[in-house]
């Protein structure tokens, strides 16, 4: 096998050969009883598997070289600024602060001169600084690095082999029911991203509008890119897992790269190009402001339509098959693998079958790898038909199945690198202009955030290159490798941050030994707090921990126990990471105020790209997982695949958390920025009103971050039930376009029917984000007419809050319950020495908790991020338009409150109805025209003589049978 895989130039592979020499030590007879031969099981259980070969990219390729030049001239010019040889970089910005200007014949100054020859800066002045040139081109090439990586991981993706005929299928179908949903939703989303730039022209100006557009635009394809790539990565993964499971890990986590990292590269290296384009601070917003669109509703949208999806799938397969999801015909497969369980006929299962149940925990180390590999000749036959079956519950399944596979990649993938690329451009925008007008050294203060972040995705791109794994290994001993790879990062940041530090203290003065320590504490903070709130989540969330063993063992008490006891497990889970980040924060405010804060969001986002890449490959996992048990019956496949799988799932929650967090930070950040911005523009100095005692407005608007949270929340939660009502509708109502096509093979029975449904629930799922949307643009826009400044700085600060805690509470609450049900379905849970499996009540209660925490977890948890991050941003764009208090705003504020709410629910509910009367006028016109022109009648004429010929056919079949009797 290894041969085989190592050469990729065979295309078939022999599969049920008899081997001539005896590879186990049990006792076999000489003679040619074939009940006694021996067979090599490996891809599948017929005698030949066809292996499907992979492809070369050229595109992969040519951008591999393009990316090896920008990282070579990147390289150069750095040298070149260090000796200050390069082209000039002068930016010139409004002060926040009264400071005097560093002396502008010295480097790394660059030779600034300031504006009048001016010693000193006040606030609301304009100056001039050098830009950092060194760090810009350090970056540039760290990115460059990262996005080589990526297209290297996406060549080598395509070239390895996609699988055996059945696997290379499934992914196909799902591939082909992506590229719908892409070609639907792309064009939705561009229209909105053009409406708001075309209103946001009007208060930004230009080259926020440019630098909106260009954010948009590299987020979308971030997204595109890791949803794409993952779904060509299942079907090879699953491919992979029938050889080892080293190179199965690797494998999925170069395909999880493809999107975490490259989200991590691209976003970093498009703020460095557009300001070097733009020269403008605050212009950089404009650039996070157009990924928080496509975040949006990537996270938002692909969120409805997945767990849409997956209730409706629930649904439709309840009152249209009558089976549950994804289990029909699982009982007569269940009876054949109790045939295989109890070769011997005696009722009781034999030693090896209990030894291969076993194969089943993710924790459970293998000890003889080569035992499981060979069968039985009678062994071999139920395999062979059980895989029969498995293909014919494949061509028989609902296409309405296939939406949650779709729906879960493009919300997990597309999501998680949408928000990741959101929330680094935010932080980066905000690092420039708090780094530049707060700082009494611009050019440090600018460029130690891109020294972190650079570093980080210096270090994050190595380390996924190699992960360390061993056959035998448990999925708690992967987790513990793959951290390792991060506290790798972790230390070559904060050893290369330092070094950059202590060579500005010591050599150029430019900063204090105070600022020394106080930036080395804060930067260490940064980089493992995320991390630490991530494992003390994961340890009420995994199936190794005992807060979810609890849960599965006293399940037995019915589903007010498993829910009830699920949501205490969630408040408590929030409650310790909150205390993290108050922590933190209070550190980080104390040293160095609103420059500390950014300097904690950027540190957060350091080791980003590592932690999106397994993010990514949770997905993946979990999409071969399904791939491979549905596919074959090879025990050690299953094995890699739940070991895989399990690894995944932990690190996709944990991805969720990290993510949260850094939504924190960067929200918290950006809201210094809004302050100190709206104060300068006052003419004020913004640090004499930091700490001033509540108001009323101030007060209200703390609430209103409550509400408005809230209100989001239960949106969101409705339009999901309405996506699984309306798919459930469909389906009921069109039955021959949605359901699949039996007189067909596999799986052109479901391409056209997974289009059809793919499709409606696209456009479906995008119609139901508007609402959301709309109540997000809402809040910003209401409170500070309203309530004044005051009121919309409690707002996003209070509803920061919130949405942190929230979050947390909402995904760990759902993953607890999704643990405890796998922790069921291992073989985990045992009672009086007894096993208790899938087939007990235990599971069934469980499942009703993971149906609830689903989309807790998947949809308005990781949502809560994007609603807070785009609040903060549409504060900061229409920060003009409020004044301090609301005596002359608060009319207009009203009115607000009316067109907003008006358009939310014209959204919710009244476009649904004018889309579907829209829809009968057009029919009604189409069958007039048809008419009219005599269509209509031949089609009926057409209709009828169908009908009459098969009526003509049945009776002559019941008279070739009355003939026969």
């Amino acid at each position: 096998q290894t041969a085989l895989r190592n050469s990729r130039s065979t295309v078939a592979d022999v599969i049920g050969k008899r081997i001539s020499e005896k590879p186990v030590a049990a006792a076999v007879q000489d003679d040619e009883d074939d009940g006694q031969q021996l067979f090599h099981m490996g891809l599948a259980a017929k005698e030949a598997a066809l292996i499907h070969r992979g492809r070369f990219s050229w595109l992969s390729a040519f951008m591999m070289c393009i990316f090896i030049v920008g990282a070579f001239v990147s390289l150069v010019l750095m040298f070149l600024a260090l000796r200050n040889n390069t082209f000039r970089m002068i930016s010139e910005e409004v002060s926040y602060i009264d400071a005097p200007n560093p002396p502008w014949e010295l480097p790394p100054w660059g030779y600034v001169k300031q504006p009048g020859d001016a010693t000193s800066r006040k606030i609301g002045q304009k100056f001039r600084y050098a830009m950092p040139q060194v760090m810009l081109f350090y970056s540039l090439f760290c990115g460059c690095f990262g996005l080589f990586t990526v297209a290297y991981f996406c060549n080598e993706l395509l070239v390895q082999d996609v699988g055996a005929e059945t696997v290379m299928q499934m992914g196909e179908l799902v591939k082909k029911g992506v590229d719908v949903y892409l070609l639907r939703s792309m064009p939705v989303i561009s229209m909105v991203v053009m409406v708001v730039a075309s209103v946001v022209y009007i208060t930004a100006g230009g080259p926020f509008v440019i630098s909106m557009l260009v954010g948009a635009s590299t987020s979308m394809f971030c997204a595109n890119l890791g949803t794409s790539m993952n779904f060509e990565g299942g079907p090879r993964l699953t491919h992979a897992m029938n050889y080892d499971l080293p190179g199965s890990l690797q494998s999925g986590v170069r395909t999880g790269a493809i999107g975490g990292l490259g989200a991590h590269s691209i976003a970093q290296v498009g703020v460095v190009l557009v300001w070097l384009v733009v020269g403008d601070a605050n212009a950089l917003v404009g650039f996070g402001a157009g990924a928080s669109l496509i975040s949006f509703y990537i996270r938002v949208g692909g969120g409805i339509f997945s767990k849409g999806s997956d209730i409706g799938a629930d649904f439709v397969a309840e009152q249209i098959t009558g089976e549950m999801d994804d289990d029909m015909n699982q009982d007569e497969i269940m009876e054949m693998k109790k045939k295989l369980n109890d070769l011997d006929g005696d009722g009781e299962k034999d030693e090896k079958a209990i030894a291969t149940e076993k194969l089943i925990n993710p924790d459970f180390q293998v000890d003889e790898m080569q035992d499981a590999q060979y069968v039985t000749a009678k062994e071999l036959e139920i395999r062979k038909q059980i895989e029969e079956q498995m293909a014919e519950t494949l061509r028989t399944m609902h296409p309405v199945n296939y939406l949650d596979a779709i729906g879960e990649n493009i919300a997990d993938v597309g999501g998680t690198s949408s928000d990741l690329f959101e929330t680094m451009s935010l932080t980066l925008a905000t690092a420039v202009i708090l780094g530049s007008k707060i700082h009494k050294a611009p050019y440090i203060g600018t460029s130690l955030p891109f020294a972190i972040i650079s570093t980080g995705t210096l270090g994050c791109t190595a380390v996924c290159y190699k992960v360390r794994c061993f056959e035998k290994d448990t999925a708690r001993r992967i987790r513990r490798s793959l951290q390792c790879n991060l506290f790798a990062v972790i230390l070559l940041v904060q050893g290369a941050v330092f070094g950059y530090c202590y060579l500005h203290w010591r050599i150029y003065h430019t900063i204090s030994f105070d600022e020394l320590v106080s930036y080395t504490i804060i930067i260490f903070t940064g980089l493992i707090s995320p991390e630490l709130c991530a494992s003390i989540c994961e340890f009420f969330t995994s199936v190794s921990c005992y807060p979810v063993k609890w849960l599965a063992q006293d399940s037995h008490y019915g589903p007010m126990q498993v829910i009830l006891q699920g949501l205490g497990q969630g408040f408590v889970s929030a409650g310790i990471p909150s205390v993290v980040n108050i922590i933190v924060q209070i550190v980080a405010f104390k040293l160095e105020g609103f420059y500390g804060l950014m300097l904690l969001a950027c540190a957060s986002q350091a080791c980003t790209g590592w932690q999106a890449t397994l993010a990514a490959y949770g997905a993946v996992a979990n999409n071969a997982l399904r791939m491979s048990h549905l596919t074959t019956v090879n025990e050690l496949a299953h094995h890699r695949a739940n070991v895989c799988a399990a690894v995944g799932t932990t690190q996709s929650h944990n991805g969720k958390v990290v993510s949260g967090q850094n939504a924190f930070f960067a929200t918290t950040a950006l809201l210094g920025a809004l302050l100190a911005d709206k104060r300068t523009k006052q003419g004020v100095d913004y640090t004499s009103t930091v700490g001033q005692e509540l108001s009323e407005f101030a007060r209200a608007g703390l609430l209103a971050g409550i509400i408005f949270t809230m209100l989001f929340l239960a949106n969101t939660v409705t339009s999901c039930i309405r996506m699984a009502k309306k798919l459930v509708r469909f389906c009921k109502d069109k039955p021959d376009q949605s359901g699949p096509r039996l007189d067909k093979t596999f799986p052109a029975t479901h391409i056209i029917p997974l289009k059809t449904l793919t499709g409606f629930a696209a456009i479906e799922s995008f119609q139901l984000t508007f609402s959301p949307m709309c109540q997000t643009f809402a809040a910003p826009l209401v409170i500070g007419q309203l309530l004044g400044f005051k009121g919309l700085l409690m707002l996003v600060s209070g509803g920061n809050s919130v949405c942190f805690s929230l979050n947390m509470f909402l995904i760990n609450s759902g993953q607890a319950w999704d643990a405890a049900r796998k922790f069921v379905l291992f073989g985990m849970l045992e009672k009086d020495g007894k096993v208790i499996g899938t087939d007990s009540q235990q599971y069934d209660t469980l499942g009703l908790g993971e149906q609830i925490g689903g989309p807790l977890e998947d949809l308005t948890g990781p949502a809560l991020n994007n609603f807070i991050k785009l609040v903060a941003v549409v504060s900061f764009v229409t920060s003009d338009i409020y004044d301090e208090f609301p005596d002359n705003t608060w009319l207009w504020g009203i009115g607000q409150v009316f067109l907003n709410f008006g358009l939310i629910g014209f959204f919710k509910f009244g476009l649904a109805e004018a889309v579907r009367r829209l829809e009968g006028f057009l029919k009604r016109r189409r069958e007039a025209i048809e008419f009219e022109e005599g269509v209509a009648m031949l089609r009926e004429i057409e209709k009828r003589e169908k009908a009459l010929a098969q009526k003509l056919e049945g009776q002559k079949k019941e008279d070739r049978e009355l003939q026969l009797v």
